[in-house]
């Protein structure tokens, strides 16, 4: 799992990516706003990314209240609540207590609410159930109640099944169970299930809920009370803190929280951290909150929201006659339309842009980035004909962007199957703004379908994947098995030129697997899940499609960079995310991808997050005898060399045995399964990537097909049956040891991981081979040996985060008990 430093980086080139096409990090120009309009880069725009939806924030009667609050009491209060509060906050208060209709406390932000309510009102002896979706400021603010002892767990979005098994579990061992999530979730636009955590707190007496009502409150609900308010159950009002923002529709600053009883407002104002060290909301918004406020118990603002509705109405009807995908039907002012990856999404938002009409980009990390789309959100300031001049610029841009970046319907039917529930997408035709690639993408699902000459003059000597060993993995893995994590699909894909003969520019292959979701974590991390699959060995596990295979390094994407490798890259991705959605994976990972600008820039407008891959490790063989290879040494590796490993090979009698048909290994059963076991010793004990333990018949794979070398190790005094074993690939330019079998009672005391090590250099010796692939892990062994690092790259691109949220939320608490 990648750090946190590692993930905010790749956050930061996700969001630059988005600035350097300058539809991020927009200023709006002019020396006046009118709610409407908008200028960006001298451009006058109607402005549909605005979520000031009743449009208050021109009104005459906040602006004036906000002028007179700081000509009576000045442009800021500076002080702590803990001491003294700005005359307008009891005022302010008590409205919005009448408006809520329940005890409310106004906080500087509605993030700050968070952070004063949650550490005070979940304690130690509580749950916190977070919906996997639920904004951002709610886990920050999750972290200080763990922090405390709270035990926090994700729940998946809006899965009200999976809600009521950890509520009835959890009430078995804490004083309350509190579930998080928003009211109006901010980007598809999906409301909570009122009516469902209604019925949940009827049948579950220890349930509470926190729910973050920021975007729904003041324009819809009585007195603007927002969705959630407007309909939860007595009952269910008893136990929920339920919060709004003030900053949005309401049109002033801060936000609002809302309790149950006087007693739970006073302890959250009195310890909530936030409100004792953090400044108030100053006297100018506070002046605007008091009229805000009033406004909204008057007829003004039922005009307003019915304008409203009335144009998200117009909208929804027009988006369905046009046929987009519009991705929630819901009656919310957040309308997004899907569009697909990134790059997709930019352009249709830039052509709404030239259109005339700013909107926002909807993509990572607010969103799965495979299904990034416009966003776009209606105030009162839009007339009819603004919002029918958008549905039909959007029309024209969408199937126009589409086809610009070389995608199609077919594709954003399949990334947003799940948000459309079955709703055909319709586009209008559109004239192709660029010429279709001529490339063709090729498709196999076996290595037997390929020319094994053409598949080796590509791929030889980076791995164990040349045709024949693809063949042997394949001969283990294909097909359906008994084990689900040993049951691979394969999926290969060439793409050729017809103008240059069908010449290659691009090939690679995928496999799709089960795999373990801590597979690139920290041991400790590691070590805390496999203590949970004692109950559920498939816990945290996730099919994947991914570039390659779990038991292949190296460079599995050949390029030809004088072709069109843009397009034929992007005609491999589009299949691979096929195949993830019909295999119904989380993810598409691109593996062990070598540092390359280029690449990064292309793969990030694709909408893949870049992390670092485990160090892999190159011995070059460029000595003739033992002494040269000293000689290549560091002095103090010369020493251990010497004194740990060649004075130790004596030691032991080496059996190597060539693999393939002709081949009579002369191996006996008994034989093999005590090398299984010797395996399984190994992989038991290595936590640093995480697998499933590989499965017996892949020995007997491994030695049926040429291409392959099985190295014992028996000490000429010792046990009869042998101590160590390594299976190695052995091709035309390289020897890649692929696993390693250990008798622990022999590793310290007879160096046998390390004589592992050099018969596969003498191995690479003996075969004429230019390099010796180790692979990754066991750093300080193998730069002893004089081995090379080798930087690489995995880029993923999820569709689906909540495993990897879940071992997030793991590995902190590791953090808190270490």
């Amino acid at each position: 799992m990648a750090t946190v430093e590692e993930t905010l980086q790749a956050v930061d080139d996700i969001v630059t990516d988005g600035v350097q096409r300058g539809l991020l990090h927009n200023i709006a120009e002019g020396t006046r706003l009118d709610g409407r309009l908008i200028t960006v880069n001298g451009e006058k725009l109607i402005n549909f990314g605005s979520c000031s939806y009743l449009g208050l924030e021109t009104h005459p009667e906040l602006k004036s209240a906000a002028i007179d609050a700081a000509q009576r009491y000045g442009t800021q209060f500076s002080s702590s609540r803990a001491y003294i509060s700005a005359p307008d906050y009891a005022k302010v208060e008590k409205l919005f207590s009448t408006l809520f209709d329940r005890p409310t406390v106004v906080t500087p932000s509605t993030t700050m609410g968070h952070i004063a309510a949650i550490p005070t009102l979940v304690s130690g002896r509580d749950a916190f159930l977070l919906d996997h979706q639920v904004h951002h400021s709610v886990q920050t603010a999750a972290k200080l109640a763990q922090l405390q002892g709270s035990e926090v767990q994700l729940v998946p979005h809006l899965n009200m099944n999976v809600l009521d098994r950890h509520i009835a579990e959890l009430s078995k061992t804490h004083r309350r169970v509190w579930y998080a999530a928003d009211g109006l979730f901010s980007m598809y636009a999906d409301f909570v299930p009122v009516e469902a955590l209604n019925e949940l707190v009827e049948r579950h007496e220890q349930l509470w809920l926190y729910l973050d009502d920021a975007h729904s409150v003041s324009w819809t609900g009585r007195f603007g009370r927002g969705y959630v308010l407007e309909r939860l159950s007595p009952k269910a009002l008893s136990r929920a803190v339920v919060c709004g923002s003030l900053n949005k529709s309401f049109a002033a600053a801060g936000g609002a929280l809302t309790f149950p009883d006087e007693e739970t407002r006073r302890r959250v104002f009195t310890v909530g951290g936030s409100l004792i060290f953090s400044g108030p909301v100053q006297p100018p918004m506070l002046g605007a909150l008091r009229a805000s406020a009033q406004l909204h118990m008057s007829d003004e603002v039922i005009r307003r929201q019915a304008r409203l509705l009335e144009l998200i109405r117009l909208f929804n009807r027009l988006a369905t006659e046009e046929g987009l995908p519009l991705v929630s039907h819901s009656e919310a002012p957040i309308r997004c339309i899907g569009a697909g990856v990134p790059r997709v999404a930019y352009n249709l938002v830039g052509r709404l842009r030239a259109g005339g009409y700013f909107a926002d980009v909807a993509t990572f990390p607010a969103v799965s980035a495979k299904r990034s789309g416009a966003r776009v959100t209606l105030t009162a300031h839009h007339s009819e004909d603004d919002v029918a001049a958008l549905v039909e610029t959007l029309a024209t841009a969408l199937p126009a962007a589409l086809a610009e970046e070389g995608s199609s319907v077919d594709v954003l039917e399949r990334s947003f199957a799940r948000q459309l529930q079955g709703r055909s997408v319709r586009m209008r035709p559109t004239t192709r703004v660029t010429s279709p690639t001529r490339l063709r993408l090729e498709h196999h699902e076996s290595i037997d379908s390929i020319s094994r000459k053409e598949w080796d003059s590509l791929f030889a000597g980076r791995g164990a994947f040349d045709w024949q060993g693809l063949r042997t993995l394949e001969n283990a893995f294909a097909g359906q098995h008994e084990e689900p994590e040993h049951s691979w699909s394969f999926n290969y894909w060439i793409v050729r030129d017809p103008a240059r003969a069908g010449a290659p520019v691009a090939a690679t292959f995928f496999t799709t697997a089960l795999w373990k979701d801590d597979l690139l974590s920290s041991p400790e991390l590691s070590a805390e899940v496999e203590a949970r699959r004692v109950d559920d060995p498939y816990y945290l596990t996730s099919r994947v499609v991914g570039m390659g295979s779990l038991l292949t390094e190296g460079d599995h994407l050949y390029l030809d960079r004088t072709g069109d490798w843009h397009s034929a890259l992007r005609l491999i991705l589009d299949a691979a995310r096929a195949v993830e959605d019909t295999a119904e994976a989380v993810a598409v990972v691109l593996r062990d991808l070598a540092p390359d600008d280029e690449m990064h820039q292309f793969l990030t407008g694709e909408g893949f997050v870049r992390l670092p891959a485990p160090t892999a490790w190159i011995r070059k063989l460029d000595f003739d005898d033992d002494d040269e290879f000293l000689a290549s040494l560091k002095k103090k590796h010369r020493y251990h060399q010497r004194t740990q490993v060649l004075s130790w090979e004596d030691r032991y009698e080496m059996d190597v045995i060539q693999s393939g048909p002709e081949m009579q290994h002369g191996l006996t059963r008994e034989e093999l399964d005590h090398l299984y076991r010797l395996y399984r010793n190994v992989h038991a004990r290595n936590l640093f990537l995480n697998v499933f333990p590989l499965p017996r018949r892949l020995f007997d794979s491994i030695l049926s097909q040429p291409g392959w070398e099985l190295i014992t190790l028996r000490l000429t005094e010792g046990p009869a049956q042998p101590v160590a074993f390594v299976m190695q690939h052995v091709g035309t330019e390289h020897v890649q040891p692929i696993f390693v079998g250990l008798d622990y009672a022999f590793v310290s005391s007879h160096r046998a991981y390390q004589q592992t090590l050099w018969q596969s250099v003498r191995s690479g010796r003996r075969t004429g081979a230019q390099k010796v692939l180790m692979g990754v892990s066991a750093d300080l062994h193998k730069a002893r040996f004089g081995a090379v690092r080798e930087k690489r790259w995995v880029y993923v691109q999820p569709s689906e985060s909540f495993h990897t949220d879940v071992l997030s939320r793991l590995a902190q608490g590791l953090s808190l008990a270490g």
